[in-house]
């Protein structure tokens, strides 16, 4: 067998390679050559295999690896349960190092903290794909535990500094509450001018003081050393092969609620690294508890001009406007799951924020009175109506002719 296929590769690529040999096979390269050196009639060392569990999976995991060649050993085998394979992790763990290609990894430093320490920040563009095979951009936010390796992650279509604020509430709350220091890149949202010593810094003001209600500490990575926050990098790197890649979504709401259902399980799952559960040892977590800390505001402040309908546009969906502020400019204060108009800084209505796109937060009473005063507006356009005493055509005179005159006009005759 192994004859042949050797004499298939050196009539393919004129030689024969016995490292490929040995991937295909399993066996030491010394053995291989060994093997070679014998004559076909030999018996050989090779025994016919028995049949694996994997062999009915092989064009599965062949396709898939052809289509997606960075798809995790974990997702793979997750997908194998799924189809109803039985058998082991290493069996397929070593076939798949036969079929994937191969990349050069370098050593790493790791730098591990105490429990509660440390949290580390970051955002990702990440892409997802729709059922249609359509791309869609969208922006992640993650954050890790360093102890525990815990993740949180949120997709979003912005990065502003309110939603940058609004996910850290959400990691606070998902965590229970807050480590001693968070490290983040060196972000627009969170630094304005950076210092050597990066706690000596000049911070977002706003963020500065988010970060001084929650009490932690900001430190900032150095420049162009991404390795200085490994385990975010680490996370978002997952993020993308286990839980995007090769996965379709409908919106970027069936993203957060799968992301949701995805973290329970990976939280639960042996960690690459510390080769034990996050969940398990989060109990070790020494946080500063989120219920401990005074609730804190995180506040949106923007212009809108209100439409001839009376609607005003927030994150793509639409709120109405009591009708008498139709054209007119308007403040809109977002905060928590309040929308709040002002104008000429009187509040004139309020409504609660609307999840998804395309939708219409409609309020009868902006309405009540708009037809009337449109009704009123038009009559008071119409030019007034003159009311005479006098019959029609009374002082009109009327000439008398007879047919025969009648006749001549029309006819001619």
């Amino acid at each position: 067998m192994l004859h042949d296929i050797a004499q298939e590769q050196e009539i393919k690529l004129g030689k024969v390679n016995i490292s490929s040999l040995s991937r295909q096979t399993g066996k030491d390269r010394k053995t291989i050559r060994k093997y070679l050196s014998l004559p076909r009639s030999h018996p050989g060392i090779f025994k016919k295999s028995k049949a694996s569990k994997l062999d009915s999976f092989k064009d599965y995991l062949q396709s898939r690896i052809e289509s997606y060649p960075e798809l995790s050993s974990v997702r793979l085998f997750e997908e194998l349960i799924e189809k109803g394979y039985t058998g082991g992790y290493t069996i397929l763990k070593d076939y798949l190092r036969t079929i994937r290609p191969k990349r050069q990894n370098l050593p790493e430093i790791r730098y591990e903290t105490k429990p509660g320490v440390q949290a580390q920040v970051d955002w990702a563009d990440c892409y997802y794909d729709l059922p249609n095979g359509e791309r869609k951009k969208v922006n992640c936010f993650s954050m890790v535990l360093g102890y525990s390796r815990m993740r949180y992650l949120e997709f979003t279509r912005s990065t502003d500094l309110f939603t940058f604020l609004l996910c850290h509430q959400h990691a606070f709350e998902y965590f229970g509450g807050v480590t001693q220091e968070i490290l983040y890149d060196n972000l627009k949202t969170v630094v304005l001018k950076r210092n050597p010593i990066s706690t000596n810094s000049e911070f977002q003001p706003v963020f500065a003081d988010f970060r001084n209600h929650y009490g932690f500490t900001a430190y900032l990575c150095r420049p162009y050393r991404a390795k200085t926050k490994g385990k975010i990098e680490r996370t978002i790197g997952f993020i993308k092969s286990n839980f995007l890649y090769g996965r379709a979504f409908s919106s970027i709401e069936d993203l957060n609620t799968q992301a949701k259902r995805w973290m329970e399980k990976v939280n639960n799952q042996e960690h690459g690294t510390t080769f034990e559960i996050p969940l398990v040892r989060f109990q070790d977590e020494n946080l500063t508890l989120i219920q401990s800390i005074p609730p804190y505001i995180v506040k949106r402040r923007e212009e809108r001009q209100v439409s001839k309908d009376c609607f005003i546009s927030i994150f793509g969906n639409r709120y109405s406007v009591p009708w008498k502020y139709a054209r007119q400019n308007v403040t809109v204060e977002i905060f928590g799951e309040r929308v709040i108009v002002e104008s000429d800084g009187i509040q004139i209505c309020e409504h609660r924020l609307i999840e998804g796109r395309h939708q219409v937060s409609r309020q009868k009473e902006h309405f009540e009175g708009l037809l009337k005063a449109a009704r009123d507006e038009s009559y008071g356009k119409m030019p007034p109506v003159i009311i005479s005493s006098k019959k029609p055509f009374e002082d009109t005179a009327v000439i008398k002719r007879s047919l025969s005159e009648y006749d001549q006009i029309i006819g001619g005759k």
